[in-house]
């Protein structure tokens, strides 16, 4: 079960107590770019899909953050109808009439906001306010739970690449900026292909993982500064098929079974390599067949490798990067994930001003 059809059920339980709730929805907040965005919400009528915004420029949830305290409406259209924020006018223009929010702290730490709206005014009792607290605990640390576990897988391949002595060009900020570079794109392509906020969350929570299997790359191989001989570079195209055993091993001996949506990891892990004309490895998969997640980290991590500087290349400018993409090697990548990026120019160049590569030594 996902945790949007977990949350659907929680609102159908809601229901049967609370039938003026007609919608619950997860904003997750990322405190390292400051920015607040959509997650989860139990009912189509979603008035954010695919929202985001930095939470220091909405000064109300802003203090709700600092304070942790609720914030209720119960009359939207009347306390809100002045307000110049583009986020009112989108709540307002929903048709809900009342709402509840409760900031999400686990132990002390913000996660993000949970919102109760309802089409009715004045459509939250203080009894009604009580089981929403509730129920909003059981969310918190349903998400909290899900989150953590993928931290701790993360936190064990951190651990594997310093003991393997890896050294080669996956600096924390490439890992950070292709994450992030992953969001993008597949926001911009998720009415096309049909990825939902959910799945969204979970290729940028997982893109730092996909190259896990360098970590079984000898360092001779990895590290070498020359042309590949071919069997060399066999055993480099190698590292995609032990990425996936090394995650399911770490599954297993660190009790992670219960992650959701391990399939994507795998594919992403597994298909970063693949390219949309069928030339790639290790399956040689071809366009669609070739899952989205896998798609989307493709162009995502190239993207990136095309615009740092490396021992061997210059730093690529944007325009040329794209360039490279969408003329010369048009046929490797899925073209609506190489078009997300040109739309989103400007969000690109925000996160490589904020993820930075250290200085070389």
């Amino acid at each position: 079960m996902t945790l949007n059809e977990r949350l659907e059920r929680i609102h159908d339980q809601i229901q049967q107590s609370c039938k003026s709730v007609g919608r619950i929805a997860v904003a997750l907040y990322d405190d390292k770019t400051d920015i607040l965005h959509t997650f989860l919400s139990s009912s189509e009528q979603n008035p954010f899909r695919n929202y985001q915004i930095p939470l220091s420029q909405v000064p109300s949830l802003n203090t709700l953050a600092q304070s942790g305290e609720n914030r209720l409406i119960q009359d939207i259209p009347a306390s809100l109808a002045h307000s110049p924020s583009h986020h009112s006018e989108r709540i307002i223009r929903s048709g809900y009439c009342s709402s509840l929010t409760i900031p999400l702290m686990l132990q002390g730490k913000f996660l993000g906001f949970l919102f109760y709206d309802s089409f009715d005014k004045d459509g939250f009792s203080q009894a009604i306010q009580g089981t929403l607290n509730l129920y909003a605990q059981l969310i918190c640390e349903t998400i909290s739970h899900d989150l953590a576990s993928i931290k701790t897988l993360r936190g064990a391949v951190v651990t594997a690449r310093e003991f393997s002595r890896q050294r080669d060009e996956e600096t924390a900020a490439h890992l950070s900026r292709m994450a992030y570079y992953s969001r993008l794109i597949a926001m911009e392509v998720s009415d096309q292909y049909q990825i939902s906020e959910e799945i969204i969350e979970y290729i940028h929570q997982f893109a730092p993982l996909h190259d896990i299997g360098k970590v079984a790359i000898p360092d001779r191989i990895l590290l070498k500064n020359t042309r590949l001989t071919d069997d060399e570079r066999e055993v480099m195209r190698s590292h995609v098929l032990r990425g996936v055993e090394i995650v399911d091993l770490m599954i297993d001996e660190f009790d992670l079974g219960t992650v959701r949506h391990i399939e994507l990891l795998r594919n992403i892990i597994a298909g970063h390599h693949e390219r949309f004309d069928g030339s790639g490895y290790p399956s040689g998969q071809q366009g669609l067949a070739i899952p989205v997640e896998s798609r989307i980290i493709a162009v995502a991590d190239v993207f990136d490798a095309l615009t740092t500087q490396r021992p061997y290349k210059p730093a690529w400018s944007f325009d040329e990067a794209l360039t490279q993409m969408q003329t010369t090697e048009s046929a490797f990548y899925d073209p609506a994930c190489v078009a997300a990026l040109a739309k989103r120019r400007d969000d690109v160049e925000a996160i490589r001003c904020r993820f930075v590569d250290p200085p070389a030594d």
